[in-house]
């Protein structure tokens, strides 16, 4: 189904009014991949332990497998900005496949775990980290996202629940507020969906130009 009511988008080179479609074709297919993945990193014949960017690497995997039902949109691992030149590099990044055509993604992602077991110095690193490096953090300082208004991050749950790590994510950007004027209580992430194997969340965050929208997937690993 989602197949055919995606596949008569155009092949232009911008989406125009299918914008919102293909946004809500991507989420689907994110949403979709979640039990696969869960299959998927828990084969025996795998080499534990598994980091963040293998266990990316394996979701990626997965979602592919339902992207390819549409004819004109990829996923990729790992994005290098060829339009704006920002250094940093997502983890993954959702594109039109177009002949000849290099487009501007659709959609980045970067992926953090979530994981008790981080240590002191990378605790938080979910929000915001060493040298820029905070997954949240990355999105508002444009090291991520710029020229985008929508965008992602992919959590993978390691240990304790869902309600858990909303709750302590919520408390260090408020506690940021306090110290750091970047910071906005209306930062903290919103639940709009959970279930035993994954959790999405919304927030905003704002830049010095404008504001981004950041889809949170949070996936069990546990």
């Amino acid at each position: 189904m989602l197949a055919e009511e995606y596949s008569n988008i155009n092949s232009t080179p911008f989406l125009s009014n299918q914008e919102g479609k293909t946004i809500s074709f991507i989420y689907e297919c994110l949403k979709k991949s979640c039990m696969p993945f869960k299959k998927a990193s828990s084969k025996p014949n795998l080499k534990l332990p598994l980091n963040e960017n293998k266990y990316t690497q394996i979701f990626v995997e997965q979602v592919e497998v339902f992207v390819k039902s549409h004819p004109n949109i990829g996923v990729k691992n790992q994005y290098s900005d060829t339009f704006n030149g920002t250094k940093g590099i997502p983890d993954f990044y959702f594109h039109k496949v177009e002949e000849g055509v290099h487009n501007e993604p659709l959609m980045v992602w970067e992926a953090k775990m979530l994981s008790t077991s981080l240590g002191k110095k990378r605790e938080k690193e979910y929000v915001i980290g060493d040298k820029n490096n905070g997954g949240i953090e990355r999105f508002k300082t444009e090291k991520h996202g710029k020229g985008q208004t929508k965008c992602g991050i992919l959590g993978f749950v390691e240990n304790e629940n869902f309600k858990h790590w909303n709750t302590t994510i919520n408390n260090w950007i408020n506690d940021l507020t306090t110290t750091n004027t970047d910071w906005k209580k209306d930062e903290v992430l919103s639940n709009i969906e959970t279930n035993i194997d994954f959790c999405i969340l919304t927030s905003i965050a704002h830049r010095k130009s404008d504001d981004i929208s950041l889809t949170h997937l949070w996936v069990s690993i546990n």
